[in-house]
């Protein structure tokens, strides 16, 4: 959750402070991944005309979000910017956002008293019930 606030650099404000702020980690990879794509693609045709970046890209689109593919929301992959963005993007949930989101559980997860293996289920046993719902729900009811 963010505020606008023209008073910080990225005009955007956290309404949770952070040890470390998330917007700065956003604009240093922003920045990055715009020197990076400026070195490899000189113009917006550049990118139009890189077949394996467009091939990548509708695979992403049509294979690995079959359910979202026709949104109208997907950036076309024309430009430089929509690259930067999108690439911006997949860093940032695969590095910081991921960090941010699992860090925090350590304190609660890694008390392991917390989670006593006691508390989990065996296997059920072959020719039972609960070993046939297994099979075809892929939990039992005490799971």
């Amino acid at each position: 959750m963010a505020v606008e606030d023209p008073e910080v650099p990225q005009d955007l404000r956290l309404r949770i402070k952070d040890v470390v702020d998330r917007l700065d980690v956003w604009s240093a990879i922003e920045s990055w991944v715009q020197d990076y794509i400026f070195l490899y693609y000189k113009t917006d045709e550049d990118v139009q005309n890189d077949h394996e970046l467009q091939a990548w890209w509708k695979e992403l689109r049509e294979e690995g979000h079959r359910d979202k593919k026709s949104e109208p929301w997907w950036p076309k992959m024309q430009n430089r910017e929509e690259l930067i963005e999108s690439c911006t993007i997949i860093i940032w949930v695969a590095s910081a956002l991921h960090a941010a989101v699992n860090f925090r559980q350590y304190p609660i997860a890694g008390y392991l008293p917390n989670w006593p293996t006691i508390s989990h289920p065996f296997m059920p046993k072959e020719n039972t019930r609960d070993f046939e719902e297994l099979e075809e729900s892929g939990r039992t009811n005490y799971s």
